[in-house]
């Protein structure tokens, strides 16, 4: 799971339109008040009436990264044995996330899903507004342009998790995923009331619209149950995939502690709605 909007491979969908053209970077401020080191979100996978495997959302750090500080966010993803007998996965995707201006400064991923076998390692170097793929062996695609603090497909979740998300909003954030750029659409429906095995939380449902590759690339709509306070900790996932529906279903977790980080003078950031 990833995402969960990640953010993991579960919520990930090719509807949207590649951005072209971007505005001029100037430095930003982010204040994060949702998560920080030690979180650990540990979900069910679940296919079906089967319980297909478990995923794994973590935050450690901040730790340094080319003089800068980072939150190092991992989420794996795995079947269980009686599942992986048919079909096996096995996926780890992790990003360094800056601490500051919240944009993603390195990603990479390692997906083993069945016969499918991918790997992969980028580079963001948001000063000068490009991305550098070491292992891609076509030259035109080696190094690109990306707008302003673009995120990865990871923390894409993390970051929209400082946002408001008032429901009947709709927010825009800048991704880099797969040698594209678009916006991430983020709409936020309605507040519901949740009980999953790890508790009953007073939640709010959003519709997150991204893509990535793998068999767990997106066919229909996702939905993503997010805790209604300042964390908006993932709680529950409904995804339509290749094979069926998707559910991951929050079973424990360890609160982080958010890290209170100085402004040094930046424009603070101002989320985009409609």
């Amino acid at each position: 799971m990833t995402a969960v909007f990640i953010v993991m491979s579960l919520l990930l969908t090719d509807s949207l339109e590649t951005v072209d053209s971007f505005e001029e970077y100037l430095p930003r401020y982010v204040e994060n008040n949702a998560f920080g080191p030690g979180e650990r979100l540990e979900f069910s996978v679940e296919y079906g009436i089967l319980k297909a495997g478990t995923a794994v959302l973590a935050v450690t750090g901040p730790e340094q990264y080319e003089s800068l500080m980072a939150f190092r966010v991992t989420a794996t993803a795995r079947s269980n044995p009686a599942f992986s007998t048919f079909f096996e996965v096995n996926d780890v995707n992790e990003a360094l996330l800056d601490i500051v201006q919240f944009h993603t400064l390195k990603f990479s991923k390692d997906l083993h899903e069945g016969d499918f076998q991918y790997r992969e390692e980028v580079f963001f170097d948001q000063d000068a507004g490009m991305v550098y793929y070491p292992e891609e062996t076509d030259s035109s695609l080696m190094q690109m342009d990306i707008p302003p603090h673009a995120l990865d497909v990871l923390s894409c979740l993390y970051f929209a998790r400082t946002l408001p998300l008032e429901v009947g909003n709709t927010y825009y954030v800048d991704s880099h995923v797969d040698n594209d750029n678009y916006p991430l659409e983020i709409i936020v429906y309605e507040r519901d009331r949740i009980r999953v095995p790890a508790g009953e939380f007073d939640c709010i449902m959003v519709q997150p619209a991204l893509r990535s590759q793998g068999i767990f690339d997106q066919q229909g709509e996702i939905w993503v149950w997010l805790t209604d306070d300042e964390r908006h900790m993932p709680v529950l996932m409904r995804s339509a995939i290749v094979i069926g529906e998707i559910v991951c279903v929050l079973e424990d977790y360890t609160p982080g502690t958010p890290i209170q980080v100085d402004n040094p003078g930046f424009e603070i950031y101002r989320t985009e709605t409609q």
